[in-house]
């Protein structure tokens, strides 16, 4: 449900920060350059506070699954400021029409909010019931959701509806 949230929160903020970017350009007759020059100045001036945001390659997300932590993010409440900021900048740039695109950068935002998830569950209930071994790691909720994040993006970026899926026949695959 937490992907949930923020992957309607991602793609708000992708068509809001689409429709004025085309204000701008409109009302100040913009060059074309301009507003994805924008788009990577406002990401860049994100990235001096947060620069886990930006992309080596899946160096962060790789943290992520292996230590429920990223190195500029050593905690939850930092990853948790990871995440929001890899959001909004990542909208910014696909408002802006900065070329990029949403796999990456939705895989890092999936593994955060999951191991922001993982680790307060594990908290949460640890401080309820001192020693209990039953709450995954945090490394678990960040691979699910790593997965699920990208997926409920791309389904809503494509257009998909969820009532589309009722319709598709489950057994394609069917072996005799």
């Amino acid at each position: 449900m937490l992907c949930g949230v923020v992957s309607v929160a991602f793609t708000r903020l992708v068509t809001w920060f689409t429709k004025s970017f085309e204000f701008i350009k409109e009302k100040f007759g913009l060059h074309p350059v301009a507003c994805p020059a924008l788009g990577g100045l406002g990401a860049g001036i994100i990235a001096l506070k947060y620069p886990g945001i930006l992309y080596w390659g899946f160096t962060n997300v790789e943290e992520i699954l292996h230590t429920g932590k990223s190195a500029s993010a050593p905690g939850i409440w930092l990853l948790t400021q990871l995440a929001a900021a890899k959001v909004v900048a990542t909208a910014l740039c696909k408002g802006s029409l900065l070329v990029g695109g949403l796999y990456a950068p939705s895989l890092m935002i999936g593994a955060a909010v999951g191991a922001v998830f993982g680790g307060s569950a594990a908290e949460l209930i640890n401080s309820a019931i001192p020693g209990n071994a039953a709450v995954a790691q945090p490394q678990a909720y960040a691979l699910v959701r790593w997965y699920l994040f990208w997926a409920i993006v791309t389904l809503m970026r494509c257009g998909l509806d969820i009532s589309l899926l009722a319709k598709v026949p489950f057994n394609l695959y069917q072996v005799d």
